[in-house]
């Protein structure tokens, strides 16, 4: 799923933390506790595939033009910047659902 705000791919607040301490069997289900030597592989793989996911994301994260931002503010500032405010109420709605779910 991409962010709503700036279409980049979404991580999870799971995938940056790894708190999801359930361990998981071949198969991606709840397994047992004791930890085999496969689980404990996949159990790194998931590591690896949380890291690729938050890896991937500060990539498609674009650069900030910290002249554009002051230029747009000035603009703002003077009243030249166009705001649509039901956009921008609709993207802080999206986003909030984002951080609630």
């Amino acid at each position: 799923m991409n962010n709503p705000i700036d279409n980049t791919p979404r991580v999870t607040r799971s995938q940056l933390s790894g708190n999801d301490h359930r361990p998981y069997t071949e198969t991606g289900s709840a397994g047992a506790s004791a930890k085999s030597p496969s689980s404990a592989r996949l159990d790194s793989s998931l590591q690896s595939n949380r890291l690729q996911a938050v890896h991937e994301a500060i990539e498609h994260t674009p650069e900030i033009d910290s002249k554009r931002v002051a230029d747009i503010r000035e603009r703002i500032a003077r009243g030249d910047y166009p705001l649509n405010v039901e956009r921008i109420a609709e993207r802080f709605a999206a986003f909030e659902k984002l951080l609630d779910g």
